[in-house]
């Protein structure tokens, strides 16, 4: 919250305070495995007609939960159902109104339960960074039942995860890097050195093994567990591990309670738990969300209904109005943006379903007469025709104005992109849609006779998000001319790898490319020059730091160099401070001795006059010397620093 929002929270609350209690509820895990069958069993309802979830399916306010006792509180159709542990009068109807009264008059407070379900398949993945919060408990679903190994590259090419290791693990590294701010890590332990937001372990699929041999799968599942986490910061975000079967409720009963209960307890030690809100902001918050039926709202109509709920001033400024709705963007509650404030989203499931119409591949059969979406899985250009056909498929999004802003909304997210090329600025691009190539198939078929090609300048990452490549690559479109591939008539653009001209003439060629928790760069001119290609390798570094900030997201990397036609599948290479101390270094890919000077001299730049104070230097990255901290992981220490400029004179 910055000191302007702060300032009107403050302000607004002189007139007076509403406690709130909110849990909201995120179950993410492999698809097949249960995750949607699971929230009804928790609601106690019927799994029959369960289709497997397609993109984010969210409830907000599903059901109540009665603070002093702990009670869930069911709707059923229209009527008020009682909780599982004791006979209340209590409860919500199906459209989400307030609770009636107990039949002695008086009111009990409770805590709205919303429901979050994520979509199992990776290509959902790239969507979710719009969802994902702090304030929430997790439930990670698993299938115990199936295989627990781990492997998720294959040449390059990211694959699906084809076992229960593989989603413990990447949801772990998922919710860790999104939920902790690096800035301020002592806020987000417990007393008992836990880290939130909290996860919550459920494994399904029980009723799958033999009655005779459940024990030893439990024990061989926590050891596995245990074994593949080891010490790793991640697992403190874990709490309790529950064991359950979807098919058969009755069986688990208790252990479906001990689930409540437990959701209950970690939503109460989270840090927004009975936050005291200005009361004409939860008033304004009630008033949107009856109204969410609409999916969207001007911001006109926003100004109005903060008019309404007591907003001071609203016509002549909008600070108080946009400090409510950077909050409730910020809780999950609507999706804003001051830039794009034409329109409120004020139900985030909406905008999760037009997200689904691109994303995912249910209309392809539909579609196969379309040449449009094969262009689009092939190029990865979203024509205009199948943009049209594709957002038919909601019968809400009506307007043009709708249009306009849910491309605008995509473009910010980066899931689409205009080329910077003349040419193709009209067009849009949807690289998360294009159709993987093996990397030697794409830059092999680019390959220059007597081209000079320089070392790989590489990020190793202790973990990437799924939409973090993405991300770089559309930065990078939006700044640099791609290369037109003459051959198969498309521009340079890839799943995970772009191909870039760094001057007019086209005789210096840029890749990026993605491999596992990597991140590299080559560049191969026709000229046989020394040329220095450090402002590319800041402004890498530069991307990839602003990704960081602009969605939080807490991960780390080290700069590692390899030898020109080195391997991508691993991350072995030669570091930083090794290269820059040590002549000569064993090259693993083809083990023999490689001089350091060829390896960094085609990324790191030789000052042109002297040494500057060192009060003004700027280093390698291109920050400040004096704004450096010592204990910051991404940045070397000052007597590397000191080093590399000796070396540089």
């Amino acid at each position: 919250m910055s000191v302007q929002e702060r300032d009107e929270f403050l302000k607004a609350a002189k007139s007076g305070t509403t406690i709130r209690y909110d849990c909201r509820v995120m179950i993410v895990g492999e698809n097949g495995v249960g995750k949607t069958c699971l929230l009804r069993r928790l609601m106690n309802e019927k799994i029959d007609d369960v289709l497997s979830t397609d993109g984010i399916n969210i409830l907000r306010r599903k059901c109540q939960i009665n603070i002093q006792s702990g009670e869930w509180q069911f709707p059923t159709e229209g009527k008020i159902t009682k909780g599982v542990t004791k006979g209340v009068t209590k409860g919500v109807t199906k459209d989400g109104q307030e609770l009636q009264l107990s039949s002695s008059g008086q009111s009990e407070e409770f805590a709205d339960c919303g429901f979050w379900d994520f979509a199992g398949q990776k290509e959902f993945y790239a969507t979710h960074q719009t969802f994902l919060c702090t304030n929430a408990v997790y439930l990670l679903v698993v299938d115990i039942s199936r295989d627990f190994k781990t492997k998720t590259f294959n040449n390059m090419i990211e694959k699906e995860f084809n076992n229960v290791g593989e989603y413990i693990d990447f949801w772990l590294d998922n919710i860790h890097c999104y939920s902790i701010d690096d800035t301020n890590m002592s806020r987000h332990y417990n007393e008992d050195g836990l880290i939130n937001p909290p996860v919550i372990i459920v494994c399904t699929g029980i009723d799958k093994i033999k009655e005779s041999e459940r024990d030893n799968r439990i024990q061989l599942f926590q050891d596995h567990l245990n074994e593949d986490l080891n010490v790793n910061d991640k697992r403190r975000h874990i709490r309790k591990v529950h064991i359950l079967s979807n098919k058969f409720p009755k069986d688990y009963v208790q252990e479906f309670q001990r689930l409540r209960e437990n959701i209950f307890s970690e939503a109460k030690a989270l840090d927004n738990w009975g936050d005291q809100l200005p009361t004409r902001w939860i008033v304004l918050e009630k008033e949107m969300y009856m109204r969410k039926e609409k999916h969207v709202l001007t911001y006109t109509d926003a100004k109005e209904l903060a008019k309404e709920c007591a907003f001071p001033d609203v016509a002549k400024t909008t600070s108080e109005l946009e400090s409510f709705l950077k909050y409730e963007h910020d809780i999950g509650n609507i999706i804003f943006f001051k830039d794009l404030n034409n329109f409120i989203v004020l139900d985030p499931e909406w905008l999760a379903n037009v997200f689904r119409c691109f994303v995912s591949h249910q209309y392809k059969d539909e579609l196969i007469g379309m040449p449009e979406w094969a262009i689009l899985t092939k190029t990865g250009m979203l024509k205009e025709n199948l943009i049209n056909t594709l957002l038919k498929k909601l019968p809400s999004l009506t307007s043009t104005e709708h249009k306009v802003f849910i491309l605008k909304l995509m473009e910010k997210f980066d899931i689409i992109v205009r080329p910077k090329n003349d040419e193709y600025k009209q067009h849009m691009y949807m690289p998360c849609m294009i159709k993987p190539m093996p990397f030697k198939d794409i830059y092999g078929k680019n390959n220059i006779e007597n081209c000079k090609y320089s070392s790989w300048f590489c990020l190793v990452f202790n973990f990437l998000p799924p939409s973090y490549f993405n991300h770089i690559l559309v930065s990078f479109v939006k700044s640099k001319q791609l290369v037109f591939d003459e051959k198969d008539k498309k521009l340079g653009i890839y799943r995970n790898i772009g191909i870039f001209n760094l001057n007019d003439t086209g005789s210096e060629i840029l890749v990026i490319c993605l491999s596992k928790n990597l991140i590299a760069m080559q560049v191969r001119q026709l000229k046989n020059e020394d040329v220095c290609y450090s402002y590319v390798k800041k402004q890498l570094i530069s991307v990839v730091d602003s990704i960081k900030q602009r969605y939080r997201i807490n991960v780390f990397y080290k700069i590692r160099f390899k030898c020109q036609d080195g391997s991508l599948l691993d991350n072995n290479g030669i570091g930083y401070d090794e290269a820059i101390e040590k002549n000569e270094y064993r090259c693993t890919d083809h083990d023999e001795m490689h001089s350091s000077k060829d390896i960094y001299r085609s990324w790191l730049k030789k000052p042109k006059t002297g040494i500057m104070p060192l009060t003004k230097r700027s280093n390698l990255f291109g920050q400040n010397v004096t704004k450096l901290r010592l204990n910051d992981p991404n940045i070397f220490h000052y007597t590397t620093l000191l080093k590399v400029l000796r070396l540089l004179r």
